[in-house]
């Protein structure tokens, strides 16, 4: 008999969360498991799951009174008993927030209850004990609190102490897709000038965009040739592109917008770069590792997990100063971008999409059988 599975997220759609859980239950062995994603809206699903996956939503279309609908339920507690009850055997919260609170909030006493956490909480929201307070009592209605790397697991214990229990599960990344995909030739339009740097992500405050425009500002006031590709969207657009204007560097700049194939740009790149306060388990720097590219970052959750202590790529402090000095080291030494090269595609290799997903689907009988 198949195990009965629910993933309860958002959306499936956007950053790196939604593509992670698409990537592993997309993998995951549908004679053993009978999965379910489910979604607050209805959304395009063919787009995402495989054939074999089961979806549901809990509104047929997101507009205003939805949106007024879906909040009211939420914190009565309501989406779970009206739009979610079944009798799966594990339910899934994978994301943090709402999916972690509907889940808390399920009237299947039998299921056992993951939460995943996928960044650094103490970094993600400007009052912990006051996060701590209003989330605490949904924590502690899990069974298990997954955490994509170890120091989002340090930082979650940090806040939470050792109740709930925890394990790191990394991040699954289809590896075969991204080389398969990264193969595609780019438009017409794209063309590669110059040594040429790369980030993915979209516009939000963690990822410290505002750093990595004055990094290259500096650096190509100090007579360093390059060109930097942006791909990703978000609120902060308008700020990105007012700096941008301002200081003059829009010559040595594209802003992609969100590219659903974003591989064949990260390919044609010489150096994957990332500016972040924090990150969760980025899968940005995984894909990059998988592609085999340089990669300077500043020191934030799971980069020294991902590569060692500056042996796959550079790690700064997280600092603007410290960034901007990490990418003019990179920048001064082409033996060093290709050293950098040679070894992150050495450790991209260790993320293959089959042994993460194993290690998923054993966690979740050892569940069922504890």
């Amino acid at each position: 008999m198949k195990i009965k599975v629910l993933f309860y997220i958002d959306t499936l759609s956007g950053g790196g969360a939604e593509k992670v859980l698409r990537n592993l239950v997309n993998s995951m062995d549908t004679e053993k498991f009978d999965i379910t994603v489910q979604t607050t809206f209805k959304e395009n699903h063919k787009k995402y799951l495989n054939n074999g996956i089961n979806y549901k939503y809990c509104y047929k279309a997101r507009n205003k009174i939805t949106d007024i609908i879906f909040r009211l339920e939420t914190q009565a507690g309501l989406i779970y008993p009206l739009h979610i009850k079944s009798d799966y055997d594990i339910e899934v919260a994978y994301l943090e927030a709402a999916p972690t609170k509907i889940i808390a909030g399920s009237t299947n006493k039998k299921a056992k209850k993951l939460a995943w956490v996928h960044c650094d909480l103490q970094k993600n929201t400007d009052d912990v004990e006051a996060y701590k307070n209003k989330t605490r009592d949904w924590y502690n209605k899990y069974d298990r609190i997954v955490c994509v790397s170890k120091n989002v697991e340090k930082s979650f214990k940090e806040i939470y102490g050792d109740e709930p229990e925890t394990v790191v599960v990394y991040n699954t990344i289809d590896d075969s897709e991204i080389k398969t995909k990264s193969q595609s030739a780019l438009s017409v339009d794209i063309r590669k000038r110059k040594l040429t740097l790369i980030t993915v992500g979209r516009f939000l405050p963690q990822k410290n965009y505002p750093r990595l425009l004055k990094t290259v500002k500096t650096l190509l006031n100090e007579g360093f040739d390059f060109d930097l590709w942006v791909l990703g969207d978000g609120a902060l657009l308008p700020d990105i592109e007012e700096y941008i204007k301002k200081h003059n560097i829009s010559q040595n700049i594209r802003l992609f917008g969100f590219v659903d194939n974003p591989y064949p740009f990260i390919r044609n790149a010489d150096i994957a770069v990332c500016s972040s306060d924090y990150e969760g388990f980025s899968t940005f720097i995984t894909e990059s590792l998988i592609l085999g590219k340089p990669i300077v970052t500043t020191d934030c959750s799971g980069m020294d997990e991902l590569l060692g202590e500056n042996e796959y790529g550079i790690i700064t402090e997280n600092h603007d100063d410290a960034f901007t000095d990490g990418l003019r080291k990179m920048l001064k030494n082409p033996d060093l971008i290709n050293n950098y090269a040679e070894k992150s595609a050495i450790r991209g290799q260790e993320f293959s999409k089959e042994f993460l997903t194993q290690k998923t689907e054993k966690l979740f009988l050892e569940m069922l059988n504890k």
